[in-house]
């Protein structure tokens, strides 16, 4: 049976067609039994052809991720800019955190930082998403309370990392750490400390 996905395939950027491809077959094999061929049959392309674009699966899943990173922190701004301070905090953390031990993005994080790029640009590149991130949060605190710029960037950095952590709890679906438990925590500590 074949499984409808939220992912359409288009083919005028032959190396974005291959990782929409990549997150396709992500959806629907998982990452266990993940190969270059599963990606290759999705993308309506051959393992060597795929492998001329990346050269590896470890480069093809790197890839996917900047890209779906990418695509996030677009959404993510555009969205949370339309909501008022509270409910851009509540939708910032919602996004940041897995929403389960399948989430796809996460999963994706997970593999990259079991298997780390060797290459100086997409290390910075992944940096610059997490710090992407904790600008946006940062901004959302100077809008709730009268931190100064530094004690808002603190908090936001701190609580980045307190969400990096509980995220490993939500993918290894520990019995009572699901996503709304991890949320739930989250906004519990930002609130103590905006209080």
């Amino acid at each position: 049976m074949v499984r409808e996905s939220k992912i359409t395939l288009e083919r005028p950027d032959m190396r974005a067609h291959v990782l929409k491809a990549a997150l396709l077959a992500i959806e629907e094999v998982g990452f266990t039994q993940l190969r270059v061929k599963d990606i290759a049959d999705r993308a309506g392309m051959s393992t060597s052809h795929v492998l001329y674009y990346f050269g590896s699966r470890d480069r093809i899943l790197v890839s996917t991720l900047l890209m779906s990173e990418a695509d996030l922190d677009e959404r993510r701004g555009a969205e949370l800019a339309r909501l008022d301070a509270r409910a851009a905090l509540d939708r910032l953390v919602e996004l940041y955190l897995p929403q389960g031990p399948q989430d796809v993005r996460w999963r994706l994080w997970a593999q990259v930082i079991a298997r780390p790029p060797d290459d100086e640009e997409t290390l910075l590149r992944l940096d610059g998403f997490f710090r992407s991130w904790a600008a946006e949060l940062a901004a959302i605190v100077r809008r709730l309370s009268d931190l100064g710029a530094e004690a808002a960037e603190d908090f936001a950095v701190r609580h980045c990392r307190l969400m990096d952590g509980l995220s490993g709890d939500v993918l290894l679906g520990i019995p009572g750490h699901d996503a709304l438990w991890a949320k739930e925590t989250v906004l519990a500590s930002m609130r103590r400390e905006l209080a």
